[in-house]
C-alpha cells in the first residue's frame, strides 16, 4: 500500500464566469467541488490507477468533513487526524470570454503542537500496516511542520519503507536533508532550492544530479508542456508528449507523481516510471480538477511519450 500525507488539504472549487469586472459584482456558476491538497490529489490518481492507497494528514471543521465525504464517495481510503482549525478553501475561476484562469489559495490551516504530536503517533501506527511507500506532498507552512516532515521521513525510512517528497520552501530543504528515496519538484521549486534560475535543460539536469548526490536515489522534475526529466544518478532521461488540446493544468504534477509512484509500487524500470509519469500528467490536462485521470487514456498515451537521454 502507498500512504499519502497532506498537512494542508483544501476544499477545491472550480467556478465559471463570463468575465471579471473591477468594482462590480459578477455572478458565477459552480463547475466542481472536490477534496484537494497535493497528496490527496495523488491519492485520487492512484485510486484511479487501481493502486492501493491511503490518504492521511489533517482535516478540520465543516470543510474537512466535506472533504472526507467526497473521498468516501470516490472510493479513496482515508485516515485523517482532526484539527481545530477548519480546512481551507481554494477557488479556481475560469473566465469564459478570455480563457484565462485565476487560482486563489487560502493559507493552510494552523495546527497546535499537541495536534502535531497526535498526528506523529497516528502516522507511525499507520506504518504498522503493509506500507511500501509514503509520499509527503504539499507545503508545510511553519517550521514545526517542516521539522515534522523531516523527522517522519527519517523514522519511516528507518523502518525500511521508502519515502517520496513533493514540496517547496523550507519543507523541501528539510525533507531533502532527510534523504528520501524520491524527490519530485517543478522548475520553480527546484530553482528556489538551488538558489538561482534554471532556464536550460543542462542547468536543470545538473541541479537534479546535485540532489541525487546528496543522498536521494531518484529525482524527477516536471517541466510543464516540456514533459519530465528524471535521474537515478546513472542516467538522465527526458520524456515529452505533445497534447493538441489542453483543458486544464491544475494538478498535472500531482498526477505525474502518481504515475511515478504506481510504477515504483510495481517495481518498474526508470523508463517505465518516466513514460507513466508523463502520460498521467498529460491525461490530467484533459479533465477539470486534479487527479481525475482516465486510466484508459493513460495506457494509450504511455506509448506516445518521446524519450531521450540527456548527455552531460
Amino acid at each position: 500500500m502507498i500512504v499519502t500525507v497532506t498537512l494542508h488539504p483544501a476544499l477545491d472549487k472550480i467556478v465559471r464566469l463570463p468575465r471579471l469586472i473591477p468594482n462590480e459584482a459578477v455572478r458565477v456558476r459552480i463547475e466542481m467541488v472536490y477534496g484537494g491538497g497535493k497528496g490527496n490529489n495523488v491519492a485520487r490518481a492512484l485510486t484511479r490507477l487501481q493502486i492501493p492507497v491511503l490518504a492521511t494528514g489533517f482535516q478540520g471543521g465543516a470543510t474537512g468533513e466535506m472533504l472526507i465525504q467526497h473521498f468516501a464517495e470516490e472510493g479513496i481510503s482515508t485516515s485523517f487526524v482532526e484539527c481545530a482549525a477548519p480546512t481551507r478553501t481554494s477557488v479556481m475561476m475560469i473566465e469564459e470570454e478570455t480563457g484565462h484562469t485565476y487560482s486563489l489559495y487560502e493559507p493552510g490551516q494552523t495546527v497546535t503542537s499537541q495536534e502535531i504530536e497526535q498526528f506523529r503517533v497516528h502516522f507511525l501506527k499507520l506504518l504498522e500496516k503493509d506500507v511500501s511507500l509514503v509520499l509527503f506532498c504539499g507545503s508545510a507552512q511553519t517550521p514545526e511542520l517542516a521539522d515534522l516532515v523531516q523527522h517522519l521521513i527519517q523514522e519511516t525510512q528507518a523502518k525500511g519503507i521508502r519515502c517520496g517528497l513533493d514540496s517547496s520552501g523550507i519543507a523541501l530543504q528539510k525533507g531533502i536533508a532527510a534523504q528520501p528515496y524520491l524527490v519530485k519538484v517543478n522548475v520553480a521549486e527546484l530553482s528556489d532550492f538551488i538558489g538561482h534560475s534554471l532556464a536550460t535543460l543542462e542547468e536543470q539536469s545538473r541541479a537534479l544530479l546535485e540532489i541525487n548526490r546528496s543522498g536521494v536515489p531518484l529525482v524527477a522534475l516536471t517541466r510543464g508542456s516540456q514533459g519530465m526529466l528524471i535521474t537515478d544518478g546513472k542516467v538522465i532521461l527526458t520524456g515529452e508528449l505533445s497534447m493538441p488540446r489542453v483543458l486544464n493544468v491544475m494538478g498535472c504534477g500531482d498526477s505525474a507523481l502518481a504515475g511515478i509512484a504506481s510504477t515504483l509500487y510495481r517495481a518498474g524500470s526508470l523508463v517505465e516510471m518516466l513514460r507513466r509519469g508523463v502520460a498521467c500528467g498529460a491525461a490530467n490536462t484533459q479533465v477539470l480538477g486534479a487527479g481525475f485521470i482516465d486510466p484508459n487514456l493513460v495506457s494509450q498515451l504511455e506509448s506516445q511519450v518521446v524519450l531521450r537521454e540527456v548527455v552531460m
